[in-house]
């Protein structure tokens, strides 16, 4: 059985979230201004708001920053 929150969470539909595709297109930038400590969700909101709900490009952006930190 499923955890229901998470079920609910992945089915929800907001029309700010840019998708996969469109987050990906901005994610180096993305994660370029949070290392420059600027306010990324607020100059990328759609995409700040799917990276709080797909799990993938989450893990696509923590490896962007893993990468950062090794430079």
């Amino acid at each position: 059985m499923s955890d229901p929150t998470t079920l609910d969470q992945l089915l929800a539909a907001d029309a700010a979230d840019v998708g996969c595709d469109d987050t990906f297109e901005v994610l180096d930038r993305h994660v370029e201004a949070e290392l420059a400590g600027e306010d990324a969700s607020r100059r990328y909101p759609g995409a700040a708001l799917h990276l709080r709900n797909c799990p993938a490009c989450r893990e696509d952006h923590a490896g962007l920053h893993a990468a950062a930190g090794e430079e």
